[in-house]
């Protein structure tokens, strides 16, 4: 559009820089279109500029406008406003004067939505504060009830159905939510089907039945405290509250006394009132978005393996089988209880049931007595260490079961030489792990670390206008790795309209590739070179050991990310290091390191475009527990003479 004698018409901005100011990276292409002129240059040459002016353009919520501007520019026709919510504008005022409104309602959908499940990721999984530990100077090693909470199968409450909320039903419908919502009005019946959401007429059943409460409305005189004391007491106490809408949607007072008392678990909020909120270390400290405790929860006893022996299911077989009442129970070698390693102290009680237990210290101290009763090792986060030394010492020894699904930790040629069976636990923790490798990329890109600390920090007066993270929604996932992790990664990130490539040692069915949109890379080079996003999710074999070094991250683009949730030595560190620092690649997200911890010298402990979290791809704590019962049943197999679940064979 160019004005009578082939002038740009004038659009009206803040600044330009600064802390409201449009973007510099903006400028070039505005005025290619407009004259712009800022505030601070209208207000000095307001006679010669002002009939110049024919738009606005709000960015940050600034310029405010108010009846003495509107009435100093006569020839305003139209006000552009970034986002969607136009709570802080009187559209009576502006259109008493002519002045038409526009905003950007398309534009945010995605990425806010992608900022709430990046939020309700990153709190059930506790990154914020195990990445704070894992990086902390004092830290010797992390402890192994590190736990959150499990996202899969719980509920999802959305109060707020509009563009924003329906494309978060989309992305957490993807994660295996039941999804909940409450809204002014109910969504067509096909629209409820493709994400499998339940309509909530009163919001008090919303909050009674979800798991987490996510806030996606417009603020109005109607929303305007809409979670108070009154809905935070109906939520359930194991429940996080996340905001994503305007801060005075929710009474800040009322949340408070609810995190502080245990009314609700946590919070996680994108926005407050004011923003940043006051430099009160008692409010700062009260939020508990990322500071999360673990709650004790009673998870019922269920079936794991479903096959009938003889019409009974396998637990109630084993438990025919071997007789358990009145006879002795099997003795077990475990490392320890409690610890750094040991099996969890709420697990004892359950396996007490089922074995005698005995420690590394006891059967150290009582070799002549113990060491032809022990039938079976219980291997709780790679420990006892079972060495040939060990099993020679174990002449009964008939199975080792191990947590998790990696066994590079033990030799399965040495324990086959022994006759000893040995099983994992791979598919309860395949949900878990690709959760937690979808929060890591997402943190990342959203810089949530960074954000929190910003957000915390008794030095914030401001948040920087040009503090940006990165767009997932549209960018290229690179999956190295497609087995039942990997796969469950790409079923996540296609809801938030990733375009998907992934590198395996063979090619997955058409089908597969299909439901997910996958297209498949024989050479990982064609991988790292067209991804956004690099996400490993191998087992560690001679293979894939140092899969990814100096070469492979060179092949990788400067704006790229690396997230690994498989080992630690898939991926060269020093390498790492090195690209990191030399912005070869943007940034890393680890669950994995070698050594775990890493020495608190390690340089990767103080690099700003990293996330370090503790090997925490299982721990929630559902799935420990089911993890326990898995290998549970494995051991009362294998001593039964039956097939064993989940058994590693060569």
């Amino acid at each position: 559009m160019i004005m009578e004698g082939g002038e740009l018409p004038g659009l009206l901005v803040i600044e330009i820089g600064g802390i409201r100011g449009i973007l510099l990276s903006h400028v070039a292409f505005l005025k290619k279109h407009f004259y712009l002129i800022t505030m601070k240059e209208l207000l000095e040459n307001r006679k010669h500029l002002s009939k110049k002016v024919q738009a606005i353009y709000l960015w940050w919520h600034k310029p405010v406008i108010d009846q003495e501007l509107l009435q100093s520019l006569p020839n305003l026709k139209v006000i552009a406003n970034s986002g969607v919510g136009m709570d802080h504008l009187d559209l009576k005022l502006i259109a008493s004067f002519g002045v038409k409104m526009a905003n950007a309602p398309h534009a945010v959908s995605s990425s806010t939505a992608d900022a709430g499940m990046a939020l309700l990721l990153a709190s059930a999984r506790r990154l914020v504060e195990v990445h704070h530990i894992a990086i902390s100077s004092s830290i010797d090693y992390c402890e192994a009830d590190i736990l959150g909470v499990k996202v899969a199968g719980a509920t999802l409450g959305i109060v707020g159905m509009g563009r924003i909320g329906y494309k978060v039903a989309l992305r957490a419908k993807a994660f295996e939510m039941n999804i909940l919502y409450h809204n002014r009005t109910r969504r067509k019946a096909e629209e409820e089907q493709a994400v499998g959401a339940t309509y909530c007429e009163k919001i008090d059943s919303l909050l009674q039945q979800a798991d987490f409460v996510m806030v996606a409305v417009s603020l109005t005189p109607q929303t305007r405290n809409l979670i108070g004391k009154r809905e935070l007491e109906l939520m359930k106490p194991t429940a996080t509250l996340i905001n994503i809408s305007r801060g005075p949607v929710v009474d800040q007072e009322a949340l408070v006394t609810a995190l502080q008392t245990g009314v609700i678990r946590a919070a996680a909020l994108d926005v407050t009132y004011p923003e940043p909120l006051p430099r009160l270390p008692s409010l700062l400290t009260s939020w508990a978005g990322w500071a999360i405790k673990n709650i004790k929860i009673s998870y019922l006893h269920r079936n794991i393996i479903n096959f009938p022996y003889g019409g009974l299911h396998l637990k109630e077989f084993l438990r025919h089988k071997m007789g358990m009442e009145g006879e002795e129970l099997p003795y077990v070698l475990i490392d320890c209880i409690g610890g750094m390693h040991g099996v969890y102290e709420d697990h004892v009680e359950f396996l007490q049931k089922h074995f005698h237990l005995v420690t590394i210290k006891e059967y150290l101290e009582n070799k002549t007595s113990l060491s032809k009763k022990i039938r079976a090792i219980y291997m709780w986060y790679h420990k006892p260490v079972v060495n040939e030394e060990l099993l020679q010492s174990l002449p009964n020894l008939r199975i080792v079961a191990s947590s998790g699904v990696g066994i590079d930790h033990l030799d399965l040629n040495l324990l086959s030489s022994y006759g000893v069976k040995v099983s994992n636990t791979p598919f309860i923790i395949s949900t878990d792990t690709a959760d937690l490798g979808m929060a890591l990329m997402l943190a990342s890109s959203r810089r949530l670390v960074e954000g929190y600390e910003m957000a915390v920090s008794p030095d914030t007066e401001y948040f920087p206008a040009d503090w940006l993270g990165t767009e997932v929604s549209g960018a290229t996932l690179g999956i190295v790795g497609m087995g039942t992790i990997g796969y469950k990664v790409a079923e996540r990130a296609k809801a938030f309209e990733m375009k998907i490539l992934y590198h395996n040692r063979s090619q997955r069915k058409k089908e597969e590739e299909s439901a997910v949109g996958a297209v498949y890379c024989k050479k990982i080079d064609n991988l790292l070179q067209q991804s956004d996003f690099v996400l490993l999710a191998v087992n560690l074999t001679p293979q894939t050991h140092k899969l990814i070094g100096k070469r492979e991250l060179e092949l990788m683009k400067p704006t790229a990310t690396l997230i690994n949730i498989s080992r630690g030595l898939v991926v060269d560190q020093d390498a790492l290091v090195e690209a990191l620092q030399k912005k070869i690649i943007k940034a890393a997200a680890l669950d994995v390191t070698y050594p775990e911890p890493l020495p608190r010298d390690h340089p990767l402990l103080k690099l700003k475009n990293v996330i370090i979290t503790p090997h925490i791809g299982s721990a929630t704590k559902k799935t420990r527990r089911i993890m326990m019962e898995e290998m549970t049943e494995s051991i009362q197999a294998g001593l039964a003479g039956l097939p064993v679940p989940h058994e590693v064979l060569l």
